[in-house]
């Protein structure tokens, strides 16, 4: 294998090895850069939903809070509540019924002291006593009903004139909280919103939302802890962070972000398939290899043109050499530029110099 030969191949070999070494760098930092964004989104969208959870969260609060005052303002509850009482004023019991319509609420009951139920609008009470609220307004947990149907207990305390007089708890029909769940807008295909009531120092949690794969756990069923998958355990603690190697129940690979709410003892996990959000990646990939192939064959000719093109002073010397060789002692080298094969050309044409002197001397005596 002559120099030219060599030297092209040796160029394109470096072009190659060159290109593939910057394409997999590149490679690695999109890709990871790619990701990176992705759990920014998730983040940005649990971020979001929880903080839409929390306005609905506090509207019930001041649905509650303003029903306590229009009660009281329409009461003399030390009168009217009272162990002989067993009948609410007509025109109270109208007023709430036609204000728990307007405000979403499945039932309201009001209890004196004692917690000795009163006024009940709605739906019937299951329980025969209730607790006074140890806070103004406090929120008493998440019921899912026989038909699926998500509702948020809240209960206030009643005081008039300075004197706490009995309490009030609302059922709210939680389908506005539901619904923000349930809206997949910026998730993809395989991407899904859960929502969990209750907290790692529960003996289980309850999926409020629906599924939007067919996954182990389906709305309205309870989970042990002992089954929590990591995702869960994560939507139901308040230092998780966004990941991209989780494994939900469905025991797939997810990218995921998390946020608990400690207002409503929720826990809400935002998540996508990894598959998915590969996809990009795998996309990234063919159009990096595509630009590879179509830029190696450019090497591929230029390394050939510039191997050729740098080795032409070094054949011009074998083609000197090899005519003198054959008898051709007038053969010189052309001389150019002024690096080190310049510079060899140059002896080489000396040294032809100094060897045919004496024979043209001895030709002319």
């Amino acid at each position: 294998m002559d120099i030219r030969t060599k030297l092209s191949l040796l160029l394109v070999a470096v072009s190659l090895i060159s290109m593939g070494l910057l394409g997999a760098f590149a490679y690695r930092t999109s890709a990871a850069m790619l990701q990176e964004i992705s759990i920014r989104q998730l983040d940005a969208l649990a971020e979001g939903k929880r903080r839409d959870l929390l306005k609905v969260q506090q509207n019930w609060r001041r649905t509650t809070h303003l029903l306590r005052r229009l009660v009281v303002s329409q009461g003399r509850f030390n009168g009217i509540i009272s162990p002989g009482e067993k009948s609410a004023p007509q025109a109270l019991m109208s007023l709430i019924s036609l204000y728990a319509e307007e405000n979403g609420i499945a039932s309201v009951k009001i209890f004196d002291s004692t917690g000795a139920e009163w006024i009940t609008v709605g739906e019937p009470s299951l329980a025969k006593q209730h607790l006074i609220p140890s806070t103004d307004v406090e929120y008493r947990g998440t019921i899912v009903t026989d038909t699926k149907a998500v509702q948020v207990v809240m209960a206030a305390r009643i005081i008039d004139q300075g004197v706490l007089v009995g309490g009030l708890e609302l059922t709210y029909d939680a389908r506005d909280l539901i619904s923000i769940a349930e809206n997949l807008t910026g998730l993809g295909t395989t991407g899904e919103v859960l929502m969990f009531a209750g907290g790692l120092e529960d003996s289980a949690v309850t999926l409020l939302s629906r599924r939007h794969h067919n996954g182990p756990v389906q709305q309205g069923q309870k989970i042990e802890l002992a089954d929590l998958s990591a995702d869960i355990q994560a939507a139901l603690m308040n230092d998780a962070e966004p990941s991209s190697q989780v494994r939900d129940d469905r025991g797939q690979l997810v990218w995921m972000a998390s946020r608990y709410i400690p207002e409503l003892e929720w826990g809400l996990v935002v998540k996508v398939d990894a598959s998915e959000e590969e996809v990009r990646s795998e996309i990234l990939f063919t159009a990096l290899v595509d630009i590879g192939l179509s830029v190696s064959a450019f090497a591929i000719l230029g390394g050939a043109l510039l191997g050729l093109y740098f080795a032409r002073p070094v054949q011009q010397l074998v083609d000197v050499v090899q005519k003198i060789n054959a008898g051709e002692n007038d053969v010189r080298a052309t001389i150019q530029g002024d690096d080190e094969i310049t510079y060899l050309a140059k002896t080489l044409n000396d040294f032809l110099d100094t060897v045919s002197s004496p024979n043209k001397r001895t030709d002319d005596a």
